[in-house]
């Protein structure tokens, strides 16, 4: 009997840690794809609780799920990397573990990214949505002139739980950085900063999320997201690896970074619940 080959054309990368109650419905939003040729690469971090579990029973139903268990808990970025080593698609799609795909954001982005050769990148606009309730729709800048705005001003560009990559891209220039536990997108993101990425207008995912967000959570990230910021310099300068930070340091500046950041998201909050 003659096999029928299938090309893969998009791989769906799922970093996971403990999301044994959300897992299964973000794995059905892959399932239910209006475009066909994918394979889901679910990377197990280290999970402590059913999660592996739960997803090998899927893959036993349908081939195209797959399970990757990291060796140890290495974080999101160090997850989504080895998703990406073994990734066979021409694309890259990012989904979280509680966060759900629509129908068509799978074919919608493709029909992008093949339309426009020169695109890295392409992300949607994210619903928001948790136990506070939602969906709330973000308004991310959809100008290709306000995109690019926003990387020379070294800021997320697009959002990072919508975004579908090239894949050549994605592995030339290293993929994640790891060192950076928390804003690894960003990191990601200043890597590819002189490259052209693009956010579409419709909303193709929905993104889970806690509210109220806390001070505590957003002084984290900046931290973090300082650490790529100088490890991004800091290599582009020539240093060697051995004298780049690979952890985060408290400063004043990183302080009331956090603090804006966290009054501009704790208002943006209030006012989408009215």
């Amino acid at each position: 009997m003659e096999v029928e080959f299938v090309m893969i054309k998009v791989s769906v990368v799922m970093a996971t840690f403990n999301d044994e109650s959300t897992i299964r419905e973000s794995i059905e939003s892959v399932l239910r794809q209006t475009f066909e040729h994918w394979e889901l690469l679910v990377v197990d971090d280290g999970s402590s609780d059913t999660t592996a579990s739960i997803v090998e029973r899927i893959a036993a139903k349908d081939a195209r799920v797959r399970l990757i268990q990291m060796s140890r808990n290495g974080g999101s970025g160090a997850a989504r990397n080895e998703g990406i080593r073994v990734a066979s698609g021409t694309y890259i799609a990012v989904l979280d573990a509680d966060d759900l795909a629509l129908e068509d954001r799978l074919s919608v982005q493709v029909d992008v990214m093949e339309s426009n050769p020169d695109l890295v990148a392409v992300a949607s606009q994210i619903a928001e949505f948790g136990p506070w309730g939602g969906p709330v729709v973000s308004a991310w800048s959809t100008e290709d002139s306000a995109v690019q705005r926003r990387q020379f001003e070294y800021k997320m560009p697009i959002p990072h739980p919508s975004t579908m990559f090239r894949a050549e891209t994605i592995k030339s220039v290293g993929g994640y950085d790891e060192n950076c536990r928390r804003a690894q997108d960003f990191a990601l993101f200043l890597k590819l900063r002189d490259l052209r990425v693009r956010c579409l207008p419709e909303v193709l995912v929905h993104y889970r999320t806690d509210r109220p967000v806390s001070f505590k959570y957003v002084r984290r990230n900046q931290q973090y997201a300082d650490l790529a910021m100088t490890r991004h310099r800091l290599s582009l300068m020539g240093h060697d690896e051995a004298d780049i930070p690979t952890e985060p340091r408290w400063s004043a500046a990183t302080e009331i970074r956090a603090l804006k950041s966290w009054l501009v998201r704790s208002t943006r909050e209030r006012l989408s619940h009215r």
